[in-house]
């Protein structure tokens, strides 16, 4: 199970860049440390997280919501997070997604995050157009829980160097309050992310 469970996991690795005004010389001898460019959209690698182990800690991500806003994993630090990674074309991730808004409603409370994040739209390897995330927040009467517009690009990696590997759909994987991976799997069986969830509460 472990095996598994690590095989969907991948690492990330830094991204760190020099950026100069070339208008400002001054500027340029000042500088000695290198600065973070934060992705805006997709993962964020850095030195200080990677996707390897149970116990490692996530690396950040941002990407659309069904609002239009940028949802960023770091903002909900101190929540248990419930990420779904589903694909519109998937039929198991649309019977799946209709208990997304109850189990979101029945652990609000708690500080738990129920989060969809669509990886292919109506077709395999098609990346989801705003179109896509709001249908599937109507399809499935989500009013709370963040649906989220991404795509194989911004969150796969099957090379693994940054990114998830995920290859099957639905796949939900656990963070704790410190965002780090507690637990996953594919597929979804409502009585067994209910008991995940409680584990962590």
């Amino acid at each position: 199970m472990i095996y598994f469970l690590l095989s969907m996991l991948v690492c990330c690795k830094p991204s760190i860049v020099n950026i100069n005004d070339d208008a400002d010389s001054a500027s340029k001898a000042q500088q000695t440390e290198p600065i973070r460019v934060l992705e805006p959209d997709g993962i964020i690698a850095a030195e200080d997280c990677q996707h390897v182990d149970m116990g490692d800690k996530a690396c950040n991500f941002s990407l659309k919501d069904q609002n239009g806003d940028v949802w960023s994993l770091y903002d909900y630090e101190g929540d248990i997070i419930l990420l779904d990674f589903s694909t519109v074309w998937c039929p198991p991730c649309q019977a799946a997604g209709h208990y997304t808004q109850s189990l979101q409603d029945d652990y609000a409370s708690e500080g738990v995050q129920i989060v969809t994040v669509i990886i292919d739209g109506p077709s395999s390897y098609i990346e989801p157009t705003g179109v896509d995330i709001n249908t599937w927040v109507s399809d499935h009467s989500i009013t709370s829980a963040p649906v989220l517009q991404g795509s194989r690009d911004k969150m796969l990696d099957p090379a693994g160097i940054v990114g998830y590997a995920i290859s099957g759909w639905p796949t939900y994987l656990y963070l704790d309050r410190e965002l780090k991976f507690y637990s996953g799997h594919s597929g979804f069986s409502e009585e067994y992310t209910r008991q995940m969830i409680d584990s962590k509460l």
